[in-house]
This record gives structure tokens, C-alpha cells and sequence, in this order.
């Protein structure tokens, strides 16, 4: 098995930990690369090195070492080569975590075939400005089109397969996957969805209303949202999987569907997604 190694050594445990998988890999006969910006920092015989394109082609299998974030950033590379993705976690709760840093003996069920395959659903976005697509990504977590630095409420529409379904007032709005269900929208009281499950969630940011909640829709369905034409706040911005944002004018429209590619997640141990759940928020009581 050849292994390519994502490691975020912005992380504190990130270069201790990326050296014990290179040291357990050595001794399980796994050969295995790192990207080539790295070659410097580590003194490992069998380490071969690579640009990012080099490494996803040779690759079988991708290791990722930090938090979510980083696991987001590696997942999403992984993905355009159809390569799975085990992340380690060397940040704080690591939801996508198949390992924790203490684990990685458990690597030889790796090499030795002896895992499962979580299958995660994706969203393909598309920003459209005057009917043109300016900006297109897959997302593993989700959009988000919320406020930028000016503290006024926003007004966006939200239709699904072109039938409106509310206009909310407040910050913003999150559609997320059922894997980013744990993040940004459940940090706005919206519902945690199993990761097996096809479905697009719908979580209003800050809502000026007594009854807007959370909805989820099918799989199936296609999203539109976009700022309302009569909203005196034009100070939005456009964010897919939490990274860099897009600024969004009056008359862009942001469309969502199911993407046509799926995210696979390597996963070592039995644990189930609600006992991960509870162990990484039993500390928080959340």
C-alpha cells in the first residue's frame, strides 16, 4: 500500500505525530511520500517526496494530520483523485478523525486491508452572477452565506427546486451536509444528522423569528439562496467549507445540489458516528 501524508504542521502535536505514523510505517513495509515542501524537516531514510499532484496520482491511500479543518483541506484534494482519506487527529475534537495520536498501532489494520468505508455526501455550488457561473466548488461541510463587518440583519430568499420556501432575516444561512451537521450548523441550533444519511440541511444564522428552524431536505432536492431584493444590508459574503469568502451582490444567486462525487473516509476502528459523538462533546456538555 502507498500512503501519501497530509500533515498541518500549524498544529502543535502535528510534527510528533506525522513522525510516529512515518516510524510505524517504516516498520509495517508501507512505502509512503510527503510533499515535497517538507523534505527539509524530516531525516527519514525511506520518505520519498512529491508535489501534491505527484503524490495523489501515486498514492493509494491519503493520511491527514491535524484538526477538521485540515482534514477538509486534504479531504477535498483527495476527492478529485478518488483516493480515501484516514485523518489523525492532531487538533482538538476532529469530528472526521479516524485515529487519535495515540492509536496509530491500529495503522497495521490499514495496510492489512481490515477497514470500513464511510461514504460522505458532498454539495456541488455554483454562484451565478448575471447567469454566469464566477465561482463553482464541492463542499464536505458546507456554504454559508452570511454578513461580512457591518452589524445590520440581512434578508435571504431561499427557494427549493425553484418554489420559495421563506425569506429569513437575521445573519445569515448554512446548508450543510450531514457530515458538516456537527459543525458551523450545529453551533446554530441546527439538528445532528447521521453521516450516512443522504440529506442537505437548512440552518437559519441568528434569525429574527420565534419559529424559524433547521430543515432538511432530501438529497434530491436542489437549493437556491440568494440576498433579497429589498435588504438594505449588501455586505454578504460567500464561504464553502469555511475557507476564503466570495462577496455576494444583489441579483447573484447561489445554487446547491447533491454533487455527482462522494468523499470516502477510512475508518479503522468500530466505533459508530453517535458514540464519536459523545465522547468528543461529553467534556463540552453541549
Amino acid at each position: 500500500m502507498k500512503i501519501g501524508l497530509l500533515p498541518n504542521f500549524t498544529r502543535e502535536k502535528a510534527f510528533d505525530i506525522t513522525t510516529n505514523i512515518c516510524n510505524e510505517l517504516d516498520y509495517l513495509g508501507s512505502e509512503y511520500c510527503l510533499l515535497k515542501c517538507h523534505e527539509n524537516s524530516f531525516k527519514l531514510e525511506r520518505t520519498k517526496y512529491m508535489v501534491i499532484d505527484e503524490m495523489l496520482v501515486w498514492c493509494d491511500v491519503v493520511i491527514a494530520v491535524g484538526g477538521d479543518g485540515s482534514f477538509l483541506n486534504a479531504a477535498k484534494k483527495a476527492v478529485k483523485y478518488d483516493k480515501p482519506i484516514l485523518c489523525v487527529n492532531a487538533g482538538r475534537l476532529a469530528f472526521m478523525a479516524g485515529l487519535e495520536g495515540d492509536e496509530l498501532k491500529l495503522l497495521k489494520k490499514l495496510t492489512d486491508g481490515e477497514y470500513k468505508m464511510d461514504k460522505r455526501l458532498m454539495l456541488d455550488v455554483q454562484l451565478l452572477r448575471d447567469g454566469k457561473v464566477i465561482a463553482e466548488d464541492f463542499c464536505i461541510n458546507d456554504v454559508v452565506l452570511a454578513r461580512g463587518t457591518k452589524l445590520r440583519m440581512t434578508d435571504i430568499n431561499v427557494d427549493c427546486d425553484n418554489k420559495r420556501i421563506n425569506t429569513y432575516r437575521g445573519d445569515g444561512v448554512i446548508v450543510a451536509t450531514p457530515t458538516g451537521s456537527t459543525a458551523y450548523s450545529l453551533c446554530s441550533g441546527g439538528p445532528v444528522v447521521n453521516p450516512s444519511t443522504e440529506s442537505i440541511i437548512l440552518t437559519p444564522i441568528c434569525t429574527q423569528s420565534l419559529f424559524a428552524r433547521s430543515i432538511i431536505f432530501s438529497h434530491e432536492n436542489q437549493l437556491s439562496i440568494y440576498p433579497d431584493e429589498s435588504s438594505t444590508n449588501s455586505d454578504l459574503y460567500l464561504s464553502f467549507d469555511g475557507e476564503e469568502t466570495i462577496n455576494v451582490r444583489k441579483g447573484d444567486k447561489i445554487v446547491i445540489k447533491k454533487a455527482d462525487r462522494t468523499a470516502e473516509f477510512i475508518r479503522i476502528k468500530p466505533d459508530e458516528f453517535f458514540d464519536v459523538l459523545n465522547t468528543k462533546l461529553a467534556d463540552r456538555r453541549v
